[in-house]
């Protein structure tokens, strides 16, 4: 049964119960016993609530805050997006950033009145307030520092298990980037990687760093991206002319915890996953006793990118350590 990626955050925050978890021990028994019969999982169905994807970055351009409704786990259709609703950010320094739907379609959108014109600046802080629905939530982050990235390299090479199968090419380039981590205990990160434009998502490419590693903990300080948060290529090698793309963004140390669990939740599959958690979430309603609460994240992120097109005469015989 096919789960629409759409429906990220609503997944893994929709009750799934032990009885859920004995319905897939059942069908998998079934399997294992070469029974064919039907079974149709009993779901639990949930009034739909508030879900927010959206960060701003000090990148020049508009800025876009998404608003759509959750809906239940096996469900494949499209989330209902949420209009008409009264979204705005506002920074430390009391400087107010309207967001409007103009598309009425979900997606509320700050336009920058000339070119040079930003909103994200390294060091401030932003709230967050949406009115929709008769509720209003708000949530706050600040936008941290984050490193420059020094440089692209790429090399030939055969594709490995998790590389290749399904369609994808047996030969390519492996990619990896490097940049180091600033000094200071407890930066935190996120690594977006594209290819001809297009972002590689997906569990598997859900890579965030701490400092320069991939945990919590004082010995990243400063040092190198180590190698696993690095490598560009780990669901698919780039071929001759490609574009790879890498962005480094900051996040804050509370999104870093949503990006683990999430991925986490995303990875928790088979006949011996643990229950299932709530991921967290930084979208509080003001009303604590309403039955009316949100899900996803508000974040801001400083963004630095490289972006390298591959040339077979600048590839690299093996990756420096």
């Amino acid at each position: 049964m096919k789960i629409s990626k759409q429906n990220i955050y609503q997944e893994v925050n929709t009750t799934f119960n032990s009885f859920i978890r004995y319905s897939l021990f059942a069908v998998s028994a079934l399997f294992l016993t070469s029974c064919e019969d039907v079974i149709t999982l009993d779901v639990q169905k949930t009034d739909p609530y508030l879900v927010v994807d959206g960060s701003i970055t000090n990148l020049a351009g508009e800025q876009v805050i998404k608003l759509t409704k959750s809906q239940d786990l096996l469900s494949e259709a499209l989330p209902e997006v949420v209009k008409n609703a009264t979204v705005k950010v506002t920074d430390n320094l009391g400087k107010v950033y309207e967001f409007k739907d103009l598309k009425n379609e979900g997606k509320y959108v700050w336009t920058p009145t000339n070119t040079a014109e930003v909103m994200g600046v390294i060091g401030r802080t932003y709230s967050l307030e949406i009115q929709a629905e008769g509720e209003t939530y708000k949530a706050s982050s600040k936008l941290n520092r984050v490193p420059k990235i020094d440089s692209i390299v790429y090399k030939l090479d055969d594709a490995n298990i998790r590389q290749g199968g399904d369609g994808k090419p047996t030969k390519g380039y492996d990619a990896q980037f490097y940049a180091r981590d600033l000094k200071g205990v407890g930066d935190c990160y996120r690594v977006k990687v594209y290819q001809n434009g297009k972002l590689r998502s997906g569990a598997d490419n859900i890579v965030i760093a701490y400092d320069g590693i991939a945990n919590k903990s004082s010995f990243g300080d400063s040092l190198a991206f180590i190698r696993p948060l690095r490598r560009l290529s780990t669901t698919e090698l780039y071929q001759e002319n490609d574009k790879i793309k890498v962005e480094l963004l900051s996040i804050t140390e509370a999104h870093f915890d949503f990006w683990t669990q999430l991925r986490q939740e995303l990875n928790n599959a088979g006949l011996f996953a643990r229950p299932a958690a709530r991921v967290p979430s930084n979208i509080l309603n003001i009303n604590a006793s309403s039955t009316k609460q949100a899900a996803g994240w508000f974040g801001a992120s400083a963004v630095t990118s490289l972006e390298v097109i591959v040339d077979k005469t600048k590839a690299v015989k093996e990756f420096a350590d």
